[in-house]
């Protein structure tokens, strides 16, 4: 999965790297799929529907492979590959209870059925789906029966289909199964290891009396003498804002507390750490012995992990190590 500039970490290095091991990649729109093609001469499935004609047109032409979610989809898919005299490659999207796109109805299975039969402008590849909960047994059980049955329905009437696919990176720990994986964020992170880093520098700092404020808004109030200082990072560059007050950086190995967010800077606490200008700052990372998670910034902002590293602005420099 290198959709999202890959998840926020590059796709040109991502892809780069992933060339020997990967077999597919996977994108969500037209113009993600145009960026991806440059770099690679594997297949690239675009996983959101595509309705528009001229994208089809370009899409179609040059063999990308769509994703069918609806016989609205479909149709439109037939007809303009049916103009271009060219077949489409496609993959079937089934809705096995996440709710979000997909054929799900028996009704839908059997027109799907006989409208592909039909047609001489279609290659179905492969049918997929996606887990949306696959820690819980009880959730991936029946996503995955009901998927397997899909599959059996596909045997018996479309036997040329040889790709199917149902697991995202959290299936992989659950049932992978089936014919291929989609792997996400488990690419690029790890719960045990730091794999990411993000850090920056102290770029100024301001002692403050008791009563005097800082931050726009006067977001925070001095209840004592304290020492603050400036780092250069900030929501412009995909910082969140509501970390203010909640959320800690680490210098010199020391928690300081994040008390404003500014578009280009924060300001945290370091009263209680021997810290000047210039300093090293880390965001997400490892700094002396402590360490703070992507999923320590998620909780600190009411987000997710993927909300994070993907909010990263294409300004924040991209620094590969292995």
């Amino acid at each position: 999965m290198v959709k999202a500039n890959a998840y926020g970490f590059g796709a040109k290095e991502v892809v780069k790297t992933l060339q020997k091991d990967a077999d597919y990649f996977a994108v969500s729109s037209a113009y993600e799929y145009f960026e991806i093609n440059k770099l690679t001469s594997k297949p690239i499935l675009i996983l959101d529907p595509i309705y528009d004609e001229n994208e089809l047109k370009k899409l179609i032409g040059v063999g990308a492979e769509l994703s069918v979610c609806n016989l609205f989809g479909l149709e439109k898919i037939i007809e303009v590959s049916s103009k271009l005299n060219k077949k489409a490659k496609v993959h079937i999207a089934i809705n096995t209870g996440m709710n979000r796109f997909g054929f799900k109805e028996k009704r839908e299975f059997v027109k799907l059925l006989n409208t592909v039969k039909k047609t001489q402008n279609l290659c179905v590849l492969g049918v997929f789906s996606h887990y949306f909960q696959a820690n819980n047994k009880n959730f991936a059980n029946l996503q995955y029966n009901k998927f397997n049955d899909i599959k059996l329905f596909f045997d018996q009437n479309l036997p040329e289909i040889k790709l199917f696919h149902l697991a995202n990176s959290d299936g992989l720990e659950y049932k992978n199964g089936f014919d291929m994986v989609r792997v996400g964020m488990a690419l690029y992170t790890d719960k045990e290891f730091q794999t990411v880093s993000l850090s920056t520098k102290i770029v100024d700092v301001q002692n403050l009396s008791k009563g005097e404020v800082a931050g726009y808004d006067a977001v925070f109030k001095a209840t004592k003498s304290v020492k603050l200082a400036s780092i250069q990072i900030g929501y412009g560059d995909g910082i969140f804002r509501n970390i203010a007050g909640r959320g800690y950086v680490l210098i010199n190995g020391k928690f300081s507390k994040i008390v404003a967010v500014c578009m280009d800077s924060m300001i945290v606490d370091i009263t209680e750490i021997d810290a000047k200008i210039g300093d090293e700052v880390t965001v997400i990372g490892k700094n002396g012995d402590n360490q703070i998670f992507i999923c320590d910034v998620a909780s600190w902002c009411d987000t997710i992990d993927y909300e994070i590293i993907i909010g990263l602005a294409e300004r924040v420099e991209r620094r590969y190590i292995s």
